[in-house]
Formats: C-alpha cells, structure tokens, sequence
C-alpha cells in the first residue's frame, strides 16, 4: 500500500504532483488523505472473504472459518461476490446504453432536437441485423435500430442479444452455446445473478462462474455495444485529430467549464449552446477573454474523440482539477462523480450542476436530462451554459493554482479510423505476422489509490511499446497515457525499431486512445476482425487484455468480456480474486515455499477457465514484471502460430 511519500514520487504527471502537495498545505481533503485514514484496511474485505449478502453475517471466512453462518462455503463466497460487482458494472452500463438509445428514438420521432450525424454506423448496424434500408429514411432505419437495443438490454424470454449475434465470432459463438452461457439480455442477467447469489441461492460455486460468462456476454453485447454504437449513431464516428491535454488547458482569464461523466448527450447540446455568439458575449460581459471546455473522465473523451475539446484527468484526478480554484463549473452526468468532488468545489467556490436524476449531489444545481421527455432539452442545455458563465464572476482569484503542463496527443481512433490507417485489416494483420508490431494490448481501466497514482498504466505501457507492442486505451487509464505523453505520435521515439518505423511512416502514436470505457468494444472489434482475417481462432492470436489499477465494479465486466472472447487477462492489485498466500514447506530449505491454492484462483489461473474459453487471468501488482509478464504471453502466441 503506498503512502503519501509514495504517490509523490513516483505518480508520473507532474501536475498532479503539483496539486497534492499544493491541497495538503491548503488544508483541503482529498482522497489521498481520506484513504490514509482508512489504514489499515480489513484483510477480508481486500481479498474478497466476507459475505454480506444477507442480514446473518457479515461472515468472515479463511482457513479456521470455512462456512458462513448458513453454510456457504470461501469459493461460494467469492464468486458470489465475483460476480455481484460484474453485474453492477452491467446495470452502470445498462443505464447509460438506456439514456442513449431512448435519445436516438427521440431523434428519430422528432421529439428531440438532435440530427442524427452517424448515418454510416445506422446502415451498418441495420445491416448486420438483416433490417431492411432500401426506401427507407435515415430516421425510420435509426428508430428500428434502436428498438433492437433496447430489446437487447431488457429481454425476458429465452431469445439471443442479437446484436451478439451480429457482431460475435461464430467460432466463440459455438463456444458459448457448448458452455451454455449465451444470455438473453443485460436486464435479466442481473436479475438472474442477484437471485443465484441472495440467501438461500445456489450454493455451487461452478454455477457461478457459468452465470459470470452469461453475464459478462450481456454486459458486452447489450450494453457496451449499445452504448457505444448508440453513441456513434447520435453524434458519428470519431476521426483522428491532434488535441491538448492536461491539467495547463485551464486559462486565469477565461470562463472554466469542465464536463464531467459518462453520457454525452446532453453535454453535446450545452456544447452546441456555449459556442452560440449569445454566451460567448456574456462571457466577454463578464469579463472573460474567452471560454474554455474541458473534459474528465469517459464524458471528456467522448468530446476529446468527436470535436478534440481537451480533457483534464479520470477519476481520481477530479478533486485536483477543482483544486487549482480555477473551475468555474463543472457539469456531471452519470458515474464516477465522486462526492469528495463536490468537498474541494465547495472549498474553492466551484459551481456544480447535475443532468441526470440518477446522479443526485446535495447542494448542486439539479438540471436533468430525461430521454423520454426530451423537449426541454435545448432550454435547459442554455440554462446550463449560462449558469456556468455567470459563475466566473464569483471566482476567488486568490486561490487559483494552475500547473501549466500541457500535452498535445492525436485522438479519435475509431475502429474505422484504426483499420483505415493500417491500410485495412490485410495491412495491419502483415505487420502483425512479420513482427514489426509483435502482439496488441489493450490497457484500461479505472485508478485506485492501492497504487501510486497512474503510475502501473504508465510504466506499463512504455515498457510494451519498447517491446514493438501497439497498446490501445480506454477509461481513466487512457488520461494517464494521454497526459504522459503516450498518445502524442512523438511518443514513436519511445517504441521499440519494429513499432517505430510503423508509427513513423504513418505519421501515428504508438498508443491509440480509442474514447470511453464503453469503447472497449472498438478493441474487441478489432480484435474479432483480425482473427477472422487470420485465419485464426480468437484464443491464438496474440492479444492480451490488461488492467493495471481495477477500481471499479465496472472493470470486473471488461476483463471476463474479453476472456469469454478468448483473450487472456493481466491484472494488477487489488484484483477481485483472491491470490492463494504462499506458505515456507515444513522441513524443506528457508526459501521453498508452496504457492498455496484456492478453488477459484486455480480456476481461473489454471485450466479450469482456459479449457472452457482458452484464456486465463495473470495477477501480477509489479508494473514491469506484469509488462514482462505480457510479453511472454504475446511471445508464446506467436511461436505456436509460428510468425516472427
């Protein structure tokens, strides 16, 4: 567990560095401080050992308790756990795929004032389902698109998610219909896992890890892909741009507005009214000489993907982006707004607004954005955009703090925009086989304050594209990468010879940020196509999936999505399943130990999971024995397909 000193040498921004220290002699609390207080942490709780899924217990289990009070036993308990935390990352998603697919029918019946700028992802979509386009608007082909996903999302009855249908491998769809796992919808698997899981459920762990896979499938399918495909439909595909970055965009003279989240779509009309010459003059009124948008978190790179509007930091960055006293408003939809954000607004005078009712913060100003009542929407986009230009005003310039790194970093990778750059997937897939790129990671995932601040996502990373790996990002780990500089194409000096030359030539970075947490499905897409493109079974290429810092219940459904897809998973501390503690050998030489075994980690780490779905998980906290770790395994996949 790092201490204070620790997140203070090594965090690799050195603008964060800047504001933790400047907070804590200000006297503001941050998470740095509140985590501090909590040490030293319940043993139990970090290694998934205590069941809290009834009114007995809590129930504490380890060698001496092996049984709860109604008998259920360790590997019970963690895969219930297990799989509770992936399917309240299911409903997370599932409420953001919800809002944006209710928008594009709003857009389609006229009710919203919102174009539809995505025709090309809604004939693609419609295609893929077999949905008839011919004579057809675009709007009549966007509603029915649109009433399959959220079909997807909410199905009771024993039918396929068929966007899984359209989109999966049809050698991992055989795969799952051998193992049972195909789902029905992400509605019904969080029914179906919060039942099997509730006192008196199944008490048979490997039932559990079927219903993981299910459930897991849903969250890939009827969330992630509908989210993220929604979203394209509404506002259209991203194309690569050179943006800023970092912590430096926020100006003292300039109205500061940071967009905080994980919905676009409300962000999109407030962004459409603060560029209308009516704000822009009441800025000027007010004595600003301009206005600055800024992003946070997978909101931000929503806006950084589509229009380059710079983004600021991920989640535990929030409250050091208000620190600098510089934010005069800060708009949050849904997710990852943490309530000591609204602590360091309140320290610093920062207003807060909130759109969406299922984000309520006390004390903000509450404006939200209800799909199914949408004609208020560009009203309330203006009231908000007023709001948070009136609000420079009362700014106390005696508290601003603002470090002034910048970043620059080429952004927009769709999966269009990926394939198109490589010349398509012939061209990249050649690079693959010849060994000038050697494998593709995607790093992701959320920060926890278990490790220094991004400091595992950075050295990661550099030590993979050093090694001719391509890295593409996602999530809060993709403004670690963004603000270090990773994602600028000058970063190519970083790569190794093979890397190098392929970004050179192309004028790219070696790390492609490619949006949101949802966007994951890009990466997934990609990897799907280049397997097909192969030849080859999805398990054999050499792909790895990676989360350095998981945080979130979120990022339990992004690592088995993957794995259920065949892509074997590196994850760091804390992870959610408990690693076996190795113990000295009675009798044998001081440094033999046994490596210890639990039930589940030998499920997942051995070859229970890997004969099921030909992936497993690596634990491995040590960013460069874990970047070690994922080059052995892109290694091992190219010498049995027998490439370079």
């Amino acid at each position: 567990m790092p201490g204070r000193e620790d997140v203070l040498r090594l965090t690799p921004n050195p603008a964060s560095k800047d504001l933790l220290e400047y907070l804590h002699q200000e006297g503001v609390e941050t998470w740095l401080d509140r985590y501090e207080a909590q040490q030293p942490m319940c043993g139990y709780g970090l290694r998934g050992l205590c069941c809290r899924m009834c009114q007995w217990g809590p129930c504490r289990l380890d060698n001496k308790r092996q049984r709860g009070i109604c008998g259920r036993d360790l590997s019970t308990v963690i895969m219930a756990n297990l799989v509770r935390s992936l399917v309240a990352g299911l409903a997370a998603h599932g409420r953001h795929a919800h809002e944006v697919i209710l928008t594009i029918m709003a857009a389609a019946e006229g009710k919203a004032n919102l174009p539809l700028k995505g025709e090309e992802r809604v004939l693609d979509v419609a295609n893929r389902l077999g949905l008839t386009t011919d004579g057809r608007t675009i709007k009549e082909i966007a509603r029915e698109v649109a009433e399959v996903l959220l079909e997807d999302l909410g199905r009771l009855t024993m039918t396929p998610i068929r966007i899984l249908t359209a989109y999966a491998p049809r050698e991992r769809i055989e795969t799952w219909q051998t193992l049972g796992v195909l789902p029905r919808s992400g509605a019904y698997e969080i029914m179906e896992t919060l039942h099997m899981t509730t006192l008196g459920g199944t008490s048979d762990w490997t039932s559990l890890t079927e219903q993981e896979l299910r459930a897991a499938l849903a969250y890939c399918y009827s969330t992630l892909f509908g989210s993220s495909l929604a979203t394209e439909m509404l506002f259209g595909i991203p194309r690569p741009k050179v943006a800023t970055v970092n912590y430096g965009i926020l100006k003292e003279d300039h109205v500061n507005i940071l967009i905080h989240g994980h919905s676009p779509v409300m962000v999109e009309k407030i962004l459409e009214k603060i560029r209308t010459p009516e704000i822009q003059e009441l800025a000027r009124k007010a004595g600003a000489k301009g206005i600055v948008v800024g992003g946070m978190c997978c909101t931000g790179e929503e806006l950084l993907a589509r229009y380059g509007v710079p983004t600021v930091t991920n989640i535990m960055g929030q409250e050091l982006a208000l620190g600098t006293g510089a934010v005069d408003t800060v708009v949050v939809d849904m997710q990852c707004v943490i309530p000591g954000m609204k602590i360091v607004a309140d320290c610093f005078g920062t207003q807060v607004i909130t759109t969406c009712n299922s984000n309520r913060i006390p004390g903000a100003i509450h404006i939200p954005f209800d799909p199914e009542n949408p004609e208020g929407l560009d009203e309330d986009a203006l009231k908000v955009a007023r709001l948070a230009v009136e609000a420079f005003a009362h700014r106390d310039r005696s508290k601003m703090h603002i470090p002034r790194e910048t970043t620059e970093a080429m952004v927009g990778w769709s999966y269009e925009a990926i394939v198109d750059t490589f010349g398509g997937l012939k061209g990249l897939l050649e690079l693959l086989r010849e060994g000038k790129i050697k494998g593709i990671a995607t790093v992701v995932g959320c920060n926890t304050p278990k490790v220094p601040y991004e400091f595992n996502h950075v050295t990661i990373v550099r030590r993979l594209i050093e090694s001719d790996i391509l890295v593409t990002t996602t999530g809060c780990c993709s403004h670690a990468l963004l603000n270090a500089g990773l994602c600028s194409p000058a970063a190519a000096s970083q790569a190794g010879p093979g890397l190098q030359e392929v970004c050179r030539s192309r004028g790219i970075p070696p790390v492609l940020a490619v949006g949101g947490c949802v966007d994951n499905t890009r990466t997934l897409r990609l990897f799907i196509d280049l397997a097909e493109e192969a030849g080859v079974a999805m398990p054999k290429m050499p792909f790895v999936f990676v989360g350095p810092e998981p945080g979130n219940e979120k990022t339990v459904g992004q690592g088995v999505t993957f794995l259920a897809h065949g892509i074997s998973n590196v994850i760091g501390f804390p992870g959610p399943i408990p690693v076996p503690l190795p113990r000295p050998v009675a009798g044998a030489a001081p440094d033999e130990y046994d490596r210890g075994s639990n039930p589940v980690a030998d499920f997942f780490a051995g070859d229970g999971l890997y004969e099921k779905v030909g992936a497993r998980i690596y634990t491995e906290p040590y960013p460069k024995l874990a970047a070690q770790t994922i080059r052995m395994l892109i290694r091992r996949q190219r010498l049995a397909l027998g490439w370079k």
